[in-house]
């Protein structure tokens, strides 16, 4: 049997032939004839349109602009999602070539979802484009059309490649955030003390964090958050809730290796507050800078918090077996 590549594996089910109507004096006995041609047709465009496919990854990958150039007709050209059009083999590959000059290139896989053979010499290509720097790094993804072209040698080339719009799973948004993910405590030296649990959703959308604060000579208060992507803002985003009725939320802004976060709310007595804080790793530890603190339209002192994780339960360092010895002892 022949190998199936990812580009048939995804494609075959949604392509349409249309070079079967160019034999109009079919008899019945010849039906069989003309569906092994077709399918026969159909397995050469699959060869030659998955080896294009491969062929313009691998050039992507090992940044070689003339051979991605080298993959379009004489005239192709690539449109971008701003609309911009770009036209010509050598002006492809210059665009390239400064593309891969610079720096925290990613590397690329193609998810093709439709294929349609619109004619025997033409076909178009819809799917996704998927783009990775790191494996804690979100995979970008694209949606892309193209439309091939087939030469008279049978060879496959990119008339027109356009990039449509952004394509992003929201879980992939918030992968940077990941490392949050755990059991979180701080001690201040005025015997203040916050835990914090943060988890991830079943979907993997959002992180849910609850903290406990509590205080010597007053009640203790908790707060939920929930921080994922916000198609309103386009950003990552947080919302948080206090025991005592206040709200806030505001965007995440990613900048290198931190994260700067604009909150905007309101109490449980209805006065306003607002504050930038900025959220960063240090090794094992969380630091959480807030400043520009308001409340009630009076300014606030800046605040710094230091959070580690937070040590297991001794119990649970204990193997279930000897556990239960012990506990038949």
């Amino acid at each position: 049997m022949k190998k199936r590549t990812p580009f048939h594996r995804m494609a075959m089910s949604a392509i349409v032939l249309l070079c079967l109507p160019t034999l109009p004096n079919l008899q019945a006995q010849d039906a069989p004839a003309a569906a092994d041609k077709g399918q026969a047709v159909l397995e050469e465009t699959f060869d030659s349109l998955g080896g294009a496919a491969e062929n313009f990854v691998a050039a992507y990958n090992n940044k070689d602009a003339a051979a991605i150039a080298a993959l379009f007709t004489p005239q192709g050209r690539i449109v971008g999602t701003d609309g911009l059009a770009l036209g010509g083999r050598q002006t492809i590959e210059d665009y390239y070539r400064d593309l891969f000059a610079g720096e925290k290139i990613p590397q690329i896989a193609l998810e093709a979802s439709e294929v349609q053979l619109v004619d025997p010499g033409t076909a178009i290509e819809d799917g996704l484009v998927h783009l990775t720097l790191a494996d804690d790094e979100p995979v970008r993804s694209i949606r892309y059309n193209v439309t091939h072209v087939k030469q008279p040698d049978g060879k496959w080339l990119i008339a027109v490649s356009r990039s449509l719009s952004e394509a992003t799973k929201p879980s992939e948004r918030i992968k940077p955030l990941h490392w949050m993910i755990g059991e979180w405590t701080l001690e201040s030296q005025d015997g203040m003390r916050i835990d914090m649990v943060i988890d991830i959703d079943g979907h993997g959308n959002h992180l849910l964090g609850e903290a406990l604060i509590t205080k010597p000579e007053a009640e203790s208060q908790t707060t939920n958050m929930r921080i994922g992507w916000n198609p309103a803002t386009s950003s990552v985003y947080w919302w948080t809730f206090d025991s005592e009725g206040g709200n806030a939320s505001g965007p995440w802004a990613r900048r290198d290796d931190e994260w700067v976060v604009s909150s905007n709310g309101v109490t449980a007595d209805g006065e306003a507050s607002a504050s930038s804080q900025t959220l960063m790793r240090d090794g094992d530890s969380m630091v959480w800078i807030s400043t520009q603190r308001i409340l009630a339209d009076e300014a606030m002192p800046d605040m710094t918090y230091r959070f580690v994780r937070r040590a297991p339960d001794p119990i649970s360092l204990i193997d279930p077996e000897t556990e239960s010895a012990t506990d038949a002892e």
